[in-house]
């Protein structure tokens, strides 16, 4: 009930800022578009990550005159943490201000579909860098009939006033246009976030072991099993325990393991997280701010059907594919390839993960993992985040 209570709240006050804002409209047109103003949003409102903060971060390094706004959730703002560089400001998300700023900035950059904004001007430009890369899940367009319908008119809307999409490189969604319900230009030489994953940033893996005070001499292995619509997930601490022990003795390194949910599962799943994180070779990775961090890293990771998997495409890491669900997931689902055609080793059950992991080969693991790039044409420049924000500055005319 009191959750209810609370969304009945939220929507009131939505509509209260929308009014308000389009009853000023008349005023408000006459209000200049700024050239050098960045409105960012992640995720409806998470805080500094994905795809939106690498290009940002990219553009501070290089241009001190912008002015940059990021739109938050509440929380994140009052608890504003190291993690936002100082020069950025941060606006309340779906809030009246957070409309006035929409209004006047000239780029605005997302990676979700907007569902709060004002009229899009026509001197601004609309980047749309997406949240996914390589993932065989079929998405938008492709399962419109599971989707609801405010989401496929939002969806639509927001792909009218896209200028230009930011997709992954390969040939495996053939049709991009009908996908996106999009007509405009796309991006597609790389994605942002995995400029780090190209280079191989060690400092990036520094910080990840002085985040959580991993010894040196360990190597991480990341378990990130992804969202389930049944909120279901098969993982135990004598199964974990059996991973710790078989990798240790295939690899010859100690291992801790790093434990992330999809953030829809972690209030879901508190009582399991806080057993399986009991041990001292468990760490609860549900608080890193950015996932791609802890993919530069990783040593090994197992997840199942979620899109970053396709980060071990690029860095050639071990990846093991740990699908207990497989027949049921592919039901409700679908893919659009199946999981037997990824080099990764795939597994339906955890007797048959760890035999995966006792046969390993490197030489072949490697091999096949070229070979699926090159079949798919499978890309990252390494350079994504520079020349997206090349393009910015060139939109502003700075």
């Amino acid at each position: 009930m009191r959750s209810k209570l609370k969304l009945v709240r939220i929507v009131f006050f939505r509509v209260i800022d929308y009014v308000t804002f389009y009853l000023c409209y008349p005023i408000l047109i006459f209000f200049p578009v700024k050239k050098n103003k960045i409105v960012v949003s992640n995720f409806w409102g998470k805080a500094y990550g994905e795809n939106p903060k690498y290009i940002i971060d990219y553009l501070l390094k290089n241009h001190s005159d912008l002015d940059i706004v990021w739109l938050c959730k509440p929380e994140i703002i009052q608890t504003r943490s190291s993690q936002f560089p100082k020069e950025i400001r941060l606006v309340r998300n779906n809030s009246l201000n957070a409309l006035l700023e929409l209004h006047t900035a000239k780029i605005w950059i997302d990676n979700c579909r907007k569902n709060f904004h004002p009229r899009k001007r026509k001197t601004q430009f609309y980047l749309q860098t997406w949240h996914a890369g390589f993932g065989l899940k079929r998405i938008e367009h492709d399962i419109e009939q599971t989707l609801s319908k405010r989401y496929v008119r939002v969806a639509k809307k927001d792909s009218l006033m896209c200028d230009l999409l930011v997709f992954e490189h390969s040939k495996l969604f053939k049709d991009l246009r009908y996908t996106f319900w999009y007509a405009g230009e796309f991006y597609r030489n790389g994605i942002p976030k995995n400029d780090i994953i190209v280079k191989n940033d060690i400092s990036i893996i520094e910080k990840v072991y002085d985040y959580y005070g991993i010894d040196r001499s360990k190597r991480i292995l990341l378990y990130a099993p992804t969202f389930r619509e049944d909120g279901t997930l098969e993982i135990d601490l004598e199964n974990l325990r059996r991973l710790k022990s078989t990798f240790e003795l295939r690899f010859n390194f100690n291992i801790i393991i790093l434990l992330r949910l999809h953030p829809n599962d972690i209030q879901k799943h508190a009582t399991l997280i806080h057993e399986l994180t009991s041990t001292d070779y468990i760490i609860d990775a549900n608080d890193y701010p950015d996932t791609q961090e802890l993919l530069c890293a990783l040593e090994i990771l197992i997840t199942d059907y979620s899109s970053i998997f396709g980060e071990m495409l690029i860095s050639k890491k071990k990846c093991f594919l740990y699908a207990y669900d497989y027949d049921s997931y592919m039901k409700n689902r679908g893919l659009v390839l199946d999981l037997e055609d990824l080099p990764f080793p795939v597994s339906k059950s955890m007797n048959q993960l760890i035999e995966q992991v006792e046969i390993f080969n490197e030489a072949t693991y490697s091999t096949s993992i070229d070979n699926f790039n090159e079949q798919y044409e499978v890309f990252e420049s390494g350079e994504a985040s520079k020349e997206l924000g090349d393009r910015i500055v060139n939109e502003m005319g700075i």
